[in-house]
């Protein structure tokens, strides 16, 4: 039996209009640009700054070298003075004042050292603490900003198609976080392009069940109509010959008529439209179902179908109309599978029973099996080992669609004895359903 791909709408382009463009107010490369600028600016005034505090340093250190040689000239001359016994009071006062000059010469240098340095302490400071003030403010909201466009993107991936908020900037990030929205809304408008594609070629894959089931139809009410025919013809012969009528060929024509009509209201159910509404439903009624409607399959009338049901089987929230699909699919496919085999060997085993949290529905087949090859491409959409004319390549396609719809999942196995296995596997607890 040919797991899973999407659809082949799906491999359909998104639209791909982009978001509208909004006038930008700094992109990020300029912001960091211009962050630089600001720190060579900074760099540069602390250089200038230590450049002309040097200067300053250096002119001050002159002075008051010059005022030290004066000192110490004055102080020679004195020694001259005194030696020769000459008067020392002129040479007292020059003495005096030269070293009051140099004592305020080296204070004024050093309150300029320690002016200057606090200065420019100050100044390398506030400047390094506002660009890094700056550069934090700025990261943190990019950072932040950056998350919501993630968490937008996440949340994509989980299913959420709505807007999400618009970042309060006008940069490129504003441009993604537009793109992201954008993509939002393109997925939701393909979604629902898709939803829509696959209630129709689900719709015609039971159309294309009803049409292999025809000829089994035909055998069907060929019987009765037969009955009925010569019923009617004997009636007609009795009434010209004059002989009473037979209740028993009335009453046969009526049963004729009766089962033609069950007939034709089984095949209108099988084409009805899918149902848009979900419900609670047994499994094992689904099965019933399907197999009440199978039996008019011509492929199915030399297999043996064997039914083992948990009675105790708890109810699911699903659309059996879907289930009743995906089951007649693995019927037929496992049914295609037996056509090889010798007269009155084939058979078939549907189950159902709870198991891990969920319920799970078999399908076994006693016929050819698959290789792993045809393993892993049996659920890609076209891909079948029928022959021409007698397969779509659709059906397991479908039918994950369906198992995925639900929740749930389906698997393949060949069985060691030969034969395969479809399981599929639905959760009791699948939270509220909405329409379509």
């Amino acid at each position: 039996m040919p797991s899973a791909a999407p659809l082949p709408e799906l491999a359909g382009a998104l639209p791909t209009t982009p978001p509208p463009q909004r006038p930008r107010r700094m992109s990020l490369r300029a912001t960091g640009m211009l962050a630089i600028l600001a720190l060579i600016a900074l760099a540069t005034v602390m250089v200038a700054s230590a450049f002309l505090f040097r200067g300053a340093v250096q002119s001050h250190l002159e002075a008051l070298e010059a005022s030290h040689g004066r000192y110490e000239r004055l102080l020679e001359e004195r020694q001259e003075l005194l030696r020769a016994g000459a008067d020392l009071q002129a040479a007292d006062l020059r003495l005096r004042r030269a070293f009051e000059e140099r004592v305020q010469l080296l204070k004024a240098t050093r309150h300029f050292i320690d002016g200057s340095t606090v200065t420019i302490a100050t100044l390398a400071w506030i400047g390094i603490t506002s660009i890094g003030a700056l550069a934090l403010l700025f990261f943190a909201r990019l950072a932040g900003d950056i998350t919501t466009v993630r968490a937008r993107a996440l949340a994509i991936l989980t299913g959420d198609r709505s807007r999400g908020k618009a970042l309060a900037r006008r940069d490129e990030l504003r441009e993604l976080g537009d793109a992201v929205d954008s993509l939002a809304a393109a997925l939701a408008k393909r979604e629902q392009d898709l939803a829509v594609e696959r209630r129709h070629v689900m719709h015609q894959e039971k159309l294309a069940t009803i049409g292999s089931m025809a000829a089994g139809v035909i055998r069907e009410i060929g019987n009765p109509i037969a009955a009925i025919d010569g019923h009617a013809r004997a009636l007609l012969e009795a009434q010209a010959a004059g002989a009473p009528l037979e209740p028993g060929n009335v009453q046969t024509i009526l049963q004729e008529t009766a089962r033609l009509i069950a007939i034709t209201r089984e095949i209108n159910g099988l084409a009805a439209a899918p149902a848009a509404q979900w419900q609670l439903a047994s499994l094992n009624e689904v099965v019933t179902q399907g197999l009440a409607l199978l039996r008019y399959e011509p492929r199915l009338a030399d297999v043996q179908v064997h039914t083992e049901l948990d009675p105790m089987l708890p109810a699911v929230n699903c659309r059996a109309d879907r289930l009743v699909q995906l089951l007649t699919n693995l019927v037929i496919n496992a049914a295609d599978a037996t056509a090889g085999l010798p007269a009155h060997t084939a058979r078939l085993a549907i189950a159902t029973r709870e198991a891990a949290g969920g319920i799970e529905l078999r399908v076994e087949d006693n016929g050819c099996g698959f290789s792993n090859e045809v393993l892993q491409r049996a659920f890609d959409p076209l891909f079948t080992t029928k022959p021409a004319g007698k397969g779509t390549g659709l059906g397991l396609p479908l039918c994950r669609a369906i198992a995925e719809e639900h929740g749930g999942r389906i698997t393949l196995e060949p069985l060691p004895r030969g034969g395969a296995r479809a399981t599929l596997w639905l959760p009791l607890d699948q939270g509220e359903k909405s329409l379509d």
